[in-house]
């Protein structure tokens, strides 16, 4: 099935991973996670740490749905704390969102250690309207936020410092950061513990369970992976899983601009509220990402080249219409679209499936890095038989899917 669609920028003319072999051999492991996309190489990073870790995947490493992320990195979510209301307790959001600050500081902390190679920074988040007929949900949201102790301003027309139109908008000088997903995948991939443990262009085809518990993955190749725990980190190609409703299914557009050097106030990284929202980041060499205007995925169309295109131009239309001064100067070098996940409660799915230490790896939403940063975490508890507060929100078995 394809997942990706169009030239995604981050995965052209930048330094490629380290090419990988493909499994000739049978293998015995502790975990075996498929998916070697952002999110299978951030479980593969901190679990091969302590555990016995084998990492498939069944093409080249960081051409799937990562190659097309655009890595604006939030503590938000996709909807507004009144919104999840029925789905989350207040002290669950307040949780959530803390989550994200915490992650992105764990972000930082690799960085740190092992260099900062993939263009990581550090950047504030602003999520706004332009319409006085929805400012009433974004000072509502402010005022959550400022009552559950997050540090975040309101701005309106009269202290607007943004060079576009905005009737009211939530400013968090340190809501969250940004990098290229493709080469922090590299990092993370090349910087694990388990180099001789890692595989690419090798599918898993057919998954058995023993009768003693353990699992048997067989390959393309013939070859078969004994292990006691799985962790599908497949991103939303379910072929192995056999399942298609796991959550709801969109596909994202984005655009890459050309250097432009149009800066806006911090760099921030920028979220509409209109349905389908804007998103908007900058790249160090001067170019702007804007992406958005996602369509519910049909299995049965798949990503069509017309639909895409359509969307190219409309989000084309929509940055000029930000930047009108300066519209004659935007030219774009990429086009692309891939998949990405939406759940009820805006959490990946993350934890044990209905088949005993067979586990889902799947980040969801805009904050789907995020949510596998903290993930790690919440896998590591669930293989200890520690309690984790928000286990039951990411639970792939959860009522409210």
């Amino acid at each position: 099935m394809e997942t990706v669609k169009g030239v995604p920028f981050f995965t052209q003319a930048q330094e490629k991973l380290n090419q990988y072999p493909y499994l000739d051999k049978n293998l015995e492991c502790e975990i075996l996670i498929i998916g070697a996309g952002i999110d299978g190489s951030i479980a593969n990073y901190y679990l091969s740490k302590n555990h016995d870790v084998v990492l498939v995947d069944k093409s080249k490493i960081g051409f799937g749905c990562t190659s097309c992320a655009t890595a604006l990195l939030e503590y938000q979510l996709d909807e507004f704390a009144s919104d999840l209301l029925p789905y989350l307790t207040e002290n669950e959001i307040v949780q959530i969102y803390q989550m994200g600050i915490d992650s992105v500081q764990k972000i930082k902390e690799f960085v740190k250690k092992h260099g900062n190679k993939c263009h990581f920074f550090e950047r504030p988040t602003f999520l706004y309207t332009e319409s006085s007929l929805s400012s009433a949900p974004v000072i509502e949201e402010f005022n959550f936020r400022r009552k559950n102790g997050f540090n975040c301003e309101l701005i309106t027309e009269n202290n607007n410092p943004f060079p576009f139109k905005v009737s009211a908008g939530i400013f968090c000088e340190n809501g969250g950061c940004e990098f290229n997903p493709y080469l922090f995948t590299k990092q993370m991939i090349e910087n694990s513990k388990n180099q001789n443990h890692i595989f690419e262009n090798t599918k898993i085809e057919k998954l058995t369970k023993n009768q003693d518990g353990t699992f048997i993955a067989s390959t393309n190749f013939g070859n078969e992976i004994k292990c006691e725990k799985i962790i599908l980190a497949t991103g939303f190609n379910w072929e192995v899983i056999d399942e298609n409703n796991l959550c709801e299914r969109f596909v994202s557009y984005s655009i890459v601009t050309n250097p432009v050097n149009i800066n806006y106030f911090k760099n921030s990284l920028v979220h509409n509220t209109k349905s389908p929202y804007n998103y908007m980041r900058t790249l160090p060499d001067g170019r702007i990402i804007f992406g958005g205007e996602d369509l519910p995925f049909n299995e049965k169309k798949g990503i069509t080249q017309k639909d895409a295109e359509k969307k190219y131009a409309s989000l084309e239309k929509s940055l000029k219409q930000l930047f009108p001064e300066n519209a004659n100067k935007i030219s774009i070098s990429n086009k692309f679209c891939g998949l990405f996940g939406t759940t009820k409660n805006n959490l990946g799915l993350i934890g044990e499936s209905k088949t005993k230490n067979l586990f889902y790896f799947i980040s969801c939403g805009a904050n789907g890095i995020i949510n596998a940063m903290f993930g790690v975490e919440l896998l590591e508890d669930l293989f200890s038989g520690r309690q984790n507060e928000l286990a039951s929100q990411f639970s792939p078995l959860r009522e409210d899917l």
